[in-house]
C-alpha cells in the first residue's frame, strides 16, 4: 500500500485549517438565513410602511435583535475569514506572520462587532 504525504488529502493549519472551513459555512448559512429573514420583515411585511417608529418597533422583538446579532457576527466572522484566507494564499507563509495576522484580525473582528452591537444596543435594552 502506498503511504500519502500528510500534507496531501487535508485541510491543516497552515492552508486555514479545517474547523475555520466549517465556520465559513456554517456562518454562510446564517448569512444566507439572516438576509432572506431581514428582507422579508423589511420589503414583504412592510411594504410602503418603512419609517423610523415601524423600524424600531421590529427591532424591540427578541427574535428580530436575535437575528440581528447573529447577522453581525456571522458577517464579521465571514468577511475576516475570507479575507484571512485570501492573504494567507498569497501573502503570509511563514507561522510568526500568519499569527500577527490572526490577532489583527481577531482584535478588528471584536471591534467591529463591538461597534455593530453598539448601535443595536438601544433595542437591546429596552
Amino acid at each position: 500500500m502506498k503511504s500519502v504525504p500528510a500534507d496531501i488529502d487535508r485541510l491543516d493549519r497552515q492552508k486555514g485549517g479545517m474547523w475555520l472551513w466549517l465556520a465559513q459555512r456554517v456562518s454562510a448559512v446564517i448569512l444566507l438565513f439572516g438576509l432572506l429573514t431581514h428582507l422579508i420583515a423589511t420589503h414583504i411585511f412592510s411594504i410602503g410602511e418603512l419609517s423610523y417608529d415601524n423600524i424600531a418597533e421590529r427591532l424591540q422583538s427578541g427574535f428580530f435583535i436575535t437575528v440581528d446579532i447573529l447577522l453581525l457576527a456571522s458577517a464579521v466572522f465571514h468577511a475576516l475569514n475570507g479575507a484571512r484566507m485570501v492573504l494567507l494564499d498569497y501573502f503570509f507563509k511563514d507561522l510568526a506572520r500568519r499569527r500577527l495576522l490572526d490577532w489583527a484580525l481577531f482584535v478588528f473582528g471584536v471591534a467591529a462587532f463591538a461597534y455593530g452591537l453598539w448601535a443595536l444596543w438601544p433595542w437591546i435594552t429596552t
